[in-house]
């Protein structure tokens, strides 16, 4: 059994939005989830993710900033596809879904590198040059 394309994407991205909607804004701003960060003490250029989720969920865009700069531009992509999973869905399409528009995709991946490479930077590179 091969478990529709849409169906994955509706669970990831519901299940992402849902969480970061549930967990209480403010008492997860000291959670850290990466495995890199454990290991090497220092932050990756997602890290800040989920509390920027968080953060976005509760309408707190300026926390969610201070957490990850990336974190508005993932949780976009988010609701972008888990909206895209519900019409496809709705309209017997769970199999195959819309493509997103490239007019939404391209600037969207191109900001994205900008972005994380800028947090690649003052994370992992900038420190080495001080």
């Amino acid at each position: 059994m091969r478990i529709a394309k849409g169906a994955i994407e509706l669970a990831v991205t519901g299940g992402a939005l849902a969480t970061s909607i549930i967990l209480p804004h403010g008492e997860v701003d000291g959670l850290r989830l990466c495995p890199w960060y454990h290991l090497t003490g220092v932050e990756c250029p997602f890290c800040g993710m989920t509390r920027g989720f968080v953060a976005i969920s509760h309408l707190d865009l300026e926390a969610a900033l201070n957490f990850n700069l990336g974190s508005p531009l993932i949780y976009g992509a988010f609701i972008a596809i888990f909206s895209r999973s519900i019409w496809a869905w709705r309209k017997g399409r769970f199999n195959d879904p819309p493509p997103l528009s490239e007019k939404i995709t391209k600037p969207w991946l191109v900001t994205s590198i900008g972005v994380f490479g800028w947090m690649l930077y003052i994370r992992w590179i900038q420190p080495f040059l001080a």
